[in-house]
């Protein structure tokens, strides 16, 4: 249950965060900075998988 919490606040802070961008530069800008930062959250998500699915040291 924590987890979802945790996944629910980032959720809303990302879209909080997507939206400012939007009110203050227009939507190009802010669909552009969301794309990057979804891209890099994509790459730390696959790489987090990898290591524990590694299961240690070779």
């Amino acid at each position: 249950m924590r987890t979802y919490l945790i996944d629910t606040l980032g959720l809303a802070g990302f879209g909080a965060m997507t939206y400012g961008l939007y009110l203050r530069f227009g939507l190009a800008d802010a669909l552009i900075a969301a794309g990057g930062l979804m891209f890099v959250m994509a790459l730390a998500a696959a790489r987090a998988s990898k290591r524990k699915a590694g299961g240690g040291k070779k």
